[in-house]
């Protein structure tokens, strides 16, 4: 079913209680097809809270971004893809350099203003009006990761690396491009655009292979990025005002230490992260042969202008892989795994004291069999809401969108 920008469709909104908490979940998707909200680095929720923002393919293979009404389940698709799924990070197996990239939208509610890539183009569509310019051409075989879009829409972030780097065989994808990304020193590019000129405000090279960028919350010249592929020797990285630096200096962790998922907290500098000491949880780096010291899983919490950084840890027995985003105020987290693979828990932090409270918040049940499913649950702008994806009631790989109120008394 190939539809065009604008269509309006209707999910039937179901909503069911928890078995283990009494919660009321509510599944906000119901029409056949793969389902599931924005990367959890981008807010889903429009500014108002009263819509979220979604990519769904609708069971023809051809995604698309959607905005869906949570009071009603009414949608709007809001792009014209037609052309599948373009290859880049994560979607190893797209078309080279055709279709839409499913790593890259990135949403400024404030604005209204969605970013994404189309083929080598770099798009800008107001999620209103469904008006959208092209901002930025990529250069030619380049393959993308995620992007960002500083929260007034002003500036685009864009990380590329040459295709040759994607170009590794049989195999798993994830450590194959890693270790050819350093055997060859291949470095990554990261572009800055002006949206509205469509001028490069600025642009770097990082040797490495850079697939999240994060503008600052409030300084569109300091970007957190990664190198990616799982046990790299230093994982993020500061780029502010002209400067690179190390975050959380991974350098006398020794080779056990894996870190991974960094994102700004709201308040101040700070960066929030997560990780294990021991062997790495993410399924992805199954290869990694279990170090004979224990397994540790941690959140950190790092003030980038001090370099200071409070790591707490959980129980031995709760290291499944898992995503952490916080709150608004920063005083919660959420995760969908760590504490175990089935659930989203609420934890709240007293970095100074290194304690954790955890609260169990619903069970979540998903496969993580693909980075569709993946739960990346995430908090609304007014910290009512949490939303999440899973494939629980739909085939497997397939995902259907949830949201909980946390303001409901049970």
């Amino acid at each position: 079913m190939n539809t065009v920008k604008g269509t309006i469709f209707k999910h039937q909104l179901q909503k069911r209680k928890d078995e283990l908490t009494g919660r009321t979940v509510t599944q906000l998707t119901s029409l056949p097809g793969n389902h599931h909200h924005l990367y959890f680095t981008s807010s889903s929720f429009t500014a108002d809270n009263r819509q979220i923002l979604y990519i769904s393919d609708l069971g023809s293979g051809n995604p698309n971004v959607f905005k869906l009404s949570l009071e009603d389940g009414t949608a709007v698709q809001l792009t014209d893809n037609s052309d599948g799924i373009m290859k880049s990070y994560v979607y190893y197996d797209g078309n080279p350099y055709r279709g839409f990239a499913k790593a890259s939208p990135s949403f400024a509610p404030g604005a209204g203003l969605l970013l994404y890539i189309q083929g080598n183009e770099v798009r800008l569509l107001d999620v209103n009006r469904l008006e959208e310019r092209v901002i930025y051409q990529l250069p030619a075989n380049v393959m993308t990761g995620f992007t960002h879009l500083s929260g007034d829409g002003r500036y685009a972030c864009v990380p590329y690396i040459d295709s040759a780097a994607f170009e590794v065989g049989d195999g798993n994808p994830f450590s194959l491009i890693r270790e050819k990304v350093k055997r060859d020193n291949i470095s990554s590019q990261v572009v800055v655009i002006d949206t509205i000129s469509g001028e490069t405000l600025y642009n770097f090279t990082h040797q490495g292979w850079v697939t999240h960028v994060q503008f600052h919350p409030n300084d569109p010249r300091i970007i957190l990025f990664n190198h990616e592929g799982g046990m790299v020797d230093q994982r993020i990285w500061l780029y502010e005002h002209g400067k690179i630096s190390k975050v959380r200096d991974q350098s006398n962790g020794g080779p056990s230490l894996w870190i991974c998922h960094e994102m700004w907290a709201n308040q101040d500098h700070a960066v929030i992260y997560h990780g294990t000491r021991g062997v790495p949880n993410d399924p992805a780096m199954k290869e990694v042969a279990k170090e004979q010291e224990p397994i540790v899983s941690f959140v950190g919490y790092m003030d980038s202008r001090e370099g200071k950084y409070m790591e707490v840890s959980f129980s031995p027995d709760m290291t499944a892989y898992g995503h952490f985003t916080t709150s608004t105020d920063d005083s919660l987290l959420v995760t969908d795994g760590i504490i175990n693979a089935h659930s989203i828990h609420l934890c709240r932090i007293d970095w100074l004291q290194a304690k954790l409270d955890m609260t169990l918040l619903c069970l979540h049940n998903s496969s993580f069999s693909v980075q569709d499913v993946h739960p990346h649950p995430i908090f609304s702008h007014n910290d009512q809401y949490v939303l999440f994806t899973s494939d629980t009631h739909n085939e497997r790989t397939q995902g259907n969108i949830y949201i909980v109120d946390l303001h409901e008394t049970v």
